[in-house]
């Protein structure tokens, strides 16, 4: 392998002459390129609220909009047959620009797609235009094809091709640096009788012929204005293979160009695991590859049309961000800008890089070099997504130096210690020495009659890392049963664990009398009491991106998340533990609180957290995500849904246990949804973004939706104390 990364290097170091341009460090970091917004919702925006959008997308990191359509068909009730045309009758129209043909009878006289790229213009971003959406789409695909499918995508492709003119012959020389390109808005899908042969390949024929005729129209008015699809799939109707055929099928048959970009959603939105989205990724882009741009169409929402958790859509991107040239989103409006919190949470983690993880796929590897090289040498075969992250000299842009540096990072990083069993796990943390590296082989750890301890010690230039092997296929450390053990305790500084599965034990992960130590990408759950405790005087850790799930199967009362510290009814333990981080972390099902930070502690930082109140049991008073007993505590870019919990009574709560602590709290830019006004079992009760009693805290930029929408928590009615300071 090192053998390869030279060879890489000498060839990089031979053709000097053909790096292509060099990027530049104006532009900040971002995973996300473009992002969906849909006609009906913006047809209507003045010049003004456009400017808000770009603006606001393009510091988000976003570099266009994708409006998904211009021209939107809708079909009324059908008095016949639904994939027949003619059986509805009152189909109408609407347009974002003045459209000169009169296609339908209710066309719109604004012009909001002339205000778009205005506002486009004047926030420096574009704009890629969609064509006609037409309800008759979802009629067909099932079955062999019959006429009525040809004579409506010949109209359909008519329309959308003349529409294409009529808008670059109205805007094209005023906006044309504006105009990303076009949009087809139809999605194709791995249609069952398509994918299985059955239609004689009909469908390919006839929507590759619809798509054809786009192609055609953006060649002939612009042949540098690139034309973008963007599939979907059903795992259960075919075979990823039996869909890579029919989109080859359908590529040759539509002429689509080199130019031209496939952006296939991932279908995040149903739910499926990781491993299946990159199962299907895999699939398309052998069809795709070599014939039109790859990229991944993101999905930003559940099967319940709920946002997606951020470390969902985290897992969701590295599963096939080494694959695409770039990603889109669907939908960053719909779905998390609306959120204040939910939007923090994303942009910290759209602009997140590692260095040397340039094509952002969250690891530093050989496929980084491979990447590299091959922008350097202006070849396509692997993305380079994130420049920064190869930008060794600083220097703000990619050179051969760069890759040379690069190289030498990676033979710097140590090989580690790669355990593959129980035993060399163990073996391996309790020798520990400051700087090794053990790497855990995927496969199922079991702890039987002992527990991975250790109270070996790193330093701060030299820390010793625990982490997966492979991320993608992380280690499951487990213990015997829910009742007994740790999964891991650890007792000395300066360790970093990552990518590791913590299960079925008393508690996930302890870390007593251990400082700087982190916590990151770990998912834990099915555990008896809580999943992480920082305890013994631990300070200065953070908890990062955990996925948190199914604690106190055992004693719910003590089921939280992450615990902070001891009670003062605990003895044995040191109770300063300070400054420490949760950010970025996903609680689900847990059964106490999410987060219990306790007295004689100071200064936790709880940030971009999603907290599911479904689980928590009340037991032990626990009624609040996030419950604060120290002081100093700074609560913020947080997201809570109560989902109708009737235990939760309160978002935030603080509590005095000893006098002079449960003091000097700031809650900050925090979104919570509580369902109703007042307790469900307790109706006299107010359901307050932080029940506070008398403790002195401060807020700004809160919000809550107490089941009518979002609002403003500006007022001593969201806050109980009268000591709170409005900032």
């Amino acid at each position: 392998m090192k053998k390869l990364t030279a060879a890489l290097t000498a060839a990089a170091l031979c053709c000097t002459a053909y790096i292509p341009g060099e990027a530049h460090a104006e532009s900040s970091p971002s995973k996300f390129t473009a992002t969906f917004i849909q006609g009906w919702y913006c047809r209507d925006w003045t010049l003004e609220r456009w400017e808000e959008e770009f603006s606001a997308a393009s510091e988000a990191g976003f570099r266009s909009l994708i409006l998904q359509s211009v021209y939107d068909i809708v079909r009324g009730e059908c008095s016949g047959r639904k994939e027949d045309p003619s059986a509805y009758t009152a189909a109408q129209s609407s347009s974002m620009f003045p459209a000169e043909a009169d296609y339908h009878s209710s066309q719109n006289s604004g012009d909001a797609l002339e205000l778009a790229l205005k506002a486009a213009k004047a926030t420096d971003m574009t704009l890629w235009i969609g064509t006609v959406n037409d309800d008759m789409w979802w009629n067909y695909g099932w079955g062999a094809p019959s006429s009525y499918l040809e004579d409506w995508s010949s109209e359909n492709a008519r329309l959308s091709a003349d529409l294409m003119t009529q808008i670059w012959e109205r805007y094209g020389g005023e906006f044309s640096d504006q105009i990303a390109g076009w949009y087809y808005t139809n999605e194709v899908w791995n249609i069952d009788s398509a994918c299985q042969g059955s239609d004689g390949g009909e469908y390919a024929r006839i929507i590759g012929e619809n798509i054809g005729r786009c192609v055609a129209a953006a060649e002939e008015l612009a042949p540098e204005k690139p034309l973008m699809i963007s599939p979907f799939y059903n795992k259960d109707i075919s075979s990823p293979e039996q869909f890579t055929q029919f989109l080859s099928d359908l590529i040759s048959a539509s002429g689509l160009r080199p130019i031209d970009v496939y952006a296939g959603q991932d279908d995040g939105g149903r739910n499926y695991s990781p491993e299946v989205i990159r199962q299907w990724a895999l699939a398309q882009k052998e069809a795709v590859d070599g014939r039109l741009r790859f990229w991944v169409n993101t999905e930003s929402f559940g099967e319940d049309r709920s946002p997606k958790p951020i470390e969902e859509l985290r897992e969701n991107y590295c599963a096939v961000a080494d694959l695409a040239q770039e990603n889109v989103i669907f939908s960053w409006d719909h779905y998390y800008a609306q959120d204040s919190a939910l939007s923090s949470q994303f942009s910290r983690f759209s602009a997140e890089y590692l260095m040397g993880d340039v094509n952002s796929d969250g690891a530093f590897d050989l496929s980084d070099l491979v990447a590299m090289q091959s922008w350097l040498l202006a070849r396509p075969e692997a993305p380079v997504r994130c420049w920064q992250a190869g930008d060794f000299t600083g220097n703000g842009r990619l050179e051969v130096f760069d890759l040379i540096l690069m190289r030498e990072a990676y033979l710097a990083e140590p090989e580690g210690i790669v355990v593959t069993d129980s035993q060399e796990l163990i073996a391996a943390m309790q020798s520990a020495k400051a700087g090794d590296v053990i790497k855990v082989a995927p496969g199922t750890y079991q702890l039987t009659g002992s527990k991975a301890v250790s109270d070996s010690e790193g330093t701060a230039e030299a820390p010793i890392v625990l982490k997966a092997l492979d991320p993608k296929d992380p280690p499951v450390l487990t213990g015997t049963t829910t009742e007994h053990d740790y999964v891991l305790h650890i007792t000395g500084d300066y360790w970093i664990v990552e990518d590791l599965v913590c299960t079925n034990a008393q508690k996930g992960i302890v870390l007593d009398n251990s400082d700087h130590t982190i916590l990151r990408r770990c998912e834990l759950h099915t555990l008896g009491a809580e999943a992480v405790a920082l305890r013994d005087g631990s300070s200065y850790c953070t908890v990062d991106s955990c996925y948190i799930h199914d604690t106190g199967l055992v004693k719910p009362g003590y089921g939280e998340g992450v615990y902070v510290g001891s009670a003062k009814s605990t003895t044995g333990f040191d109770y300063k533990c300070d400054y420490n981080t949760i950010t970025g972390c996903t609680f689900k099902n847990v059964a106490a609180e999410h987060i219990d930070v306790k007295e004689y502690t100071t200064g936790t930082e709880i940030c971009g957290c999603t907290f599911y109140g479904d689980g928590m049991t009340g037991e032990n008073y626990a009624g609040s995500f996030v419950d604060l007993q120290g002081n100093d505590c700074y609560v913020h870019d947080n997201v809570g849904y109560r989902d109708g919990n009737v235990k939760i009574v309160a978002a935030f709560e603080i509590h005095e246990q000893v006098e002079g602590w449960g003091l000097h709290q700031r809650f900050e830019n925090n979104t919570v949804y509580m369902d109703q006004p007042y307790g469900a079992e307790d109706t006299s009760r107010r359901m307050y973004v932080v029940d506070g009693w008398s403790s002195d805290f401060s807020v700004k930029d809160n919000k809550v939706d107490y089941g009518s929408g979002l609002v403003p928590a500006d007022s001593w009615e969201f806050y109980n104390s009268d000591y709170v300071t409005y900032l």
